[in-house]
């Protein structure tokens, strides 16, 4: 089965971090057919350390991640497309425990893993997101005695956020393309919303070992938290205006739950200091379903519009940032 496998990386100016990434898949116990490296319009040396590692090298003019990962796809003969992101790295058994619980479990159309954060201090000790979301998932069986594997779908919500990176993904082929892979008119949360009309079309299993090491900068698109709730509600918006693309527990799921995602993006620019934008998103929250802790925090963000408020706001802030014990 391995044989079937093609890698599909897409690249944009990512000569820092690519090295490693390609000798994680030089590192596999199970190598797939090829490697695709989509140079996204690249200015550095990326498509030089992608050919020196055997990659094939697609270039293209700078179109974002869901554009290179669609050449990709488009030009892969594997059975099955495997995604990797140019910064991300796998443990050495990812290809080879993911397709053995294809094999496994009732050959899905596409699966995906657990995975652990790091930077440049190292790996993050907490719980990935994959594991605060199994209560809308189902155990099926286990490989061994540590790798729960859980059936995703089935009429059950799986998705209020993007919590499956795509570098986790191994999907058929075939499957992707028929419902017309990553909308390239998204930058952010496009693999949420692909990953929402794959669930319309076939199940899939999550193997709960983290066979990722998915790596956090502040380059990256997801380091951007209010671009990312914007993005997740454009996404929702999406599902909302044509449901029938979509899982139908999902899309009752989202709109259920709309009032969270304005809250949460509320929050976000409460954080950054924008409280029109803040008391804005608190308004929309409250509009969609009224809550105590949407109005407390549509007043409170009302306050630190105030000349008062703002004063009180960055006191507190500068206070806080000065407290004993802080580094």
């Amino acid at each position: 089965m391995a044989g079937t496998v093609s890698v599909v990386i897409p690249a944009y100016n990512a000569a820092a971090y690519l090295p490693a990434t390609l000798q994680s898949i030089r590192d596999q116990s199970l190598q797939p057919a090829e490697i695709i490296v989509v140079d996204d319009g690249s200015t550095d040396d990326t498509v030089r350390i992608a050919e020196s590692f055997g990659a094939r090298v697609l270039s293209i003019a700078n179109g974002g991640p869901s554009a290179a990962r669609n050449v990709g796809m488009r030009s892969a003969t594997g059975t099955y497309i495997a995604f990797l992101d140019a910064d991300d790295l796998w443990a050495p058994d990812k290809l080879e425990r993911q397709l053995a619980a294809h094999r496994t479990f009732g050959a899905p159309s596409f699966s995906f893993t657990d995975f652990r954060t790091f930077d440049d201090r190292g790996i993050h000790p907490r719980m990935s997101e994959l594991r605060q979301h199994d209560a809308f998932l189902r155990v099926v069986g286990r490989i061994d005695r540590d790798e729960i594997v859980i059936s995703a779908g089935a009429g059950r919500p799986v998705l209020y956020n993007s919590y499956i990176p795509p570098s986790s993904v191994i999907v058929r082929r075939i499957d992707a393309l028929a419902v017309d892979g990553f909308d390239e008119s998204l930058r952010a949360a496009e693999d949420f919303e692909f990953y929402l009309r794959l669930l319309r079309r076939v199940p899939a299993i999550a193997v709960m070992k983290p066979l990722l090491y998915y790596r956090r900068h502040t380059q990256q698109a997801t380091s951007n938290g209010t671009a990312m709730k914007l993005a997740v509600l454009d996404v929702a918006a999406r599902v909302a205006a044509s449901p029938e693309r979509y899982p139908a527990a999902d899309a009752r799921y989202i709109a259920r739950t709309e009032h969270l995602r304005y809250r949460a993006l509320g929050v976000e620019y409460a954080r950054i200091g924008k409280f029109d934008c803040a008391a804005g998103s608190f308004a929309r929250s409250l509009a969609a379903r009224p809550t105590l802790m949407s109005t407390l925090a549509y007043v409170a963000a009302t306050f630190c519009r105030s000349d008062i408020g703002g004063a009180l706001y960055r006191t507190v802030k500068t206070l806080w940032k000065r407290r004993p014990g802080r580094r």
